[in-house]
């Protein structure tokens, strides 16, 4: 029998504002990073990047011989009888739709599947959000990572919830198929790849914690997954490299750099761990093309993060390793979290007066308020701390939805809005000098000068 896919990107519901020092920020965060990268971008009106979810749950619906079609509402009002028509029109009774929401439209996202089960259609919900799916709002409710394998069951329509862990001794065999996505070629600035799943770390705030595992990408697989950007995408340069903490793997390291060894023309973006930055990690990163290496850093209070099983190098130590990656060329990125539920004045003024004092070193902040996703460990101690269950409001730069230990919401996100104002005022100071001289400009942000 013929089974359609439909693979939906549901569109994300505009929220408030954001905060007018965020929105700035973020403005020159942009400019800045188009220093670094003249074919940098932003795109206006779209999504930033490609959903890299659909390609590989196309991959994976080809695998049990499925016909996966990619329904991209993200265009639409975020509109339940606008959505339903939209998806009314594309399919047929019997037809599966997966559906993976954010917790901005996670009601919607309900909303939806409840009406188009009642039109005769299977629906699956997975994600990030699928913990708080009830059995009546889906055909099937999918917990853990997807794989052709567990997406079988979804093949039966008969209402039930999947579990599927992959084991450490798994491989992500099957091909991402982006042939459902060749329309974003040049309308996105980067592509994203990963050579590994999982994270070995379990660090209480994060929302792969439950991963807890490493599962490598096949090598057929990854050569044939970046074939298919050469295809698809010829235009497009940056890969941002999803393997949740780079060089945690030594296997995808090496193989990444054997992949991309005769592929010259691509740069990469990075995220790692502070305790991988080792040399010859950095070496690697080098000689693989690496731009920008984004690093967990989330406080300058030890404290704080060993309160949430995270282990922090000695700062001077961090410092000279940010001085190294400078040395070879390649940018920082300082992710730090605010309102995690143990901070207070002393962990928020530690991370200022680290901020400022690498600020030779660091190039631009990712900022963050902390949001306890129910995938994140954090999650069942406070849920009944959770004084906002609107899920709209559960931004990463708005106010935190729990109260805290030590302080208010209120206070907490004065922190945030400090943290913004310190790292504004660096980003200015980079750009700045990226109107003086080259050779000064570069000797400054590599703490030369």
């Amino acid at each position: 029998m013929h089974i359609l896919f439909h693979i939906v990107q549901l569109p994300f519901p505009s929220c408030a504002e954001p905060h007018p020092k965020v929105r700035e920020y973020y403005e020159d965060y942009s400019r800045l990073f188009q220093v670094f990268l003249k074919d940098y971008f932003i795109p206006e009106d779209a999504l930033w990047e490609l959903p890299l979810w659909a390609a590989h749950l196309a991959g994976m619906v080809r695998k049990v011989g499925g016909t996966p079609v990619l329904d991209d509402l993200s265009g639409c009002p975020a509109d339940l009888e606008v959505c339903v028509r939209e998806l009314e029109d594309r399919t047929q009774r019997g037809d599966i739709l997966l559906l993976s929401p954010l917790a901005q439209n996670y009601d919607l996202t309900l909303e939806i599947s409840r009406r188009m089960m009642a039109g005769g259609r299977c629906t699956v919900i997975g994600g990030n959000m699928a913990p708080l799916v009830k059995s009546s709002d889906a055909t099937v409710v999918h917990h853990g990572q997807a794989t052709p394998e567990s997406l079988r069951r979804a093949l039966s329509g008969v209402a039930s919830e999947v579990e599927n862990h992959m084991d450490r001794r798994d491989t992500a065999g099957w091909i991402p198929d982006y042939n459902l996505l060749r329309e974003y070629d040049q309308k996105v600035p980067l592509l994203r790849l990963n050579a590994s799943h999982g994270c070995l770390f379990r660090c209480e705030f994060c929302g792969d914690a439950w991963s807890r595992k490493l599962v490598l990408v096949e090598p057929s697989a990854l050569e044939a997954e970046v074939q298919q950007f050469e295809d698809y995408f010829p235009d497009t340069r940056l890969i941002y490299i999803g393997d949740k903490t780079f060089g945690q793997s030594p296997d995808a390291v090496e193989l990444l750099l054997k992949v991309f060894a005769n592929r010259p023309q691509y740069r990469f973006i990075v995220q790692t761990h502070f305790l991988a930055l080792k040399d010859d990690l950095i070496e690697q990163m080098r000689a693989l093309g690496v731009v920008a290496v984004e690093i967990g850093f989330e406080s300058a209070s030890a404290e704080l993060l060993l309160q949430n099983r995270k282990v922090m190098k000695d700062v001077r130590e961090l410092r000279d390793r940010l001085r190294r990656l400078n040395d070879c060329g390649i940018k920082v990125v300082l992710n730090v979290l605010n309102g995690l539920p143990q901070e207070d004045g002393e962990a928020h003024r530690k991370t200022l007066d680290f901020m400022h004092q690498s600020s030779a070193e660091v190039s631009l902040f990712n900022l963050y308020n902390f949001v306890p996703y129910p995938l994140t460990p954090l999650y069942p101690q406070l849920k009944s701390r959770i004084v906002d269950w609107n899920f709209r409001n559960w931004r990463e730069d708005g106010l935190a939805v729990f109260e805290l230990d030590k302080i208010s919401r209120e206070e907490s996100f004065s922190f945030f809005l400090e943290k913004v104002d310190v790292a504004r005022e660096i980003v200015r100071n980079h750009l700045a000098l990226a109107s003086s001289p080259a050779e000064n400009y570069e000797a400054v942000v590599a703490g030369g000068v």
